[in-house]
């Protein structure tokens, strides 16, 4: 005779108690390690792009025509 299957609310629980901990243990690493570096290079990363936006609008100006 086959044993007993495990409750389905029994699985659903350790899943759900497995899923929070992964949760948890990621969003530890995501504090601890990611944000520090986008708070770190983020700025400098805003600061690139704005400069080659500035760039790509110099360009555009001057490749539009003069309006009289």
């Amino acid at each position: 005779m086959p044993p007993d299957p495990v409750p389905p609310s029994s699985s659903f629980e350790e899943a759900a108690r497995r899923v929070e901990a992964e949760l948890r243990r990621w969003l530890v690493s995501f504090n601890d390690e990611v944000l520090p570096s986008l708070r770190r290079d983020g700025s400098a990363a805003l600061r690139s792009a704005a400069g080659k936006l500035s760039q790509l609008a110099d360009a555009l100006d001057r490749s539009q025509p003069r309006q009289p």
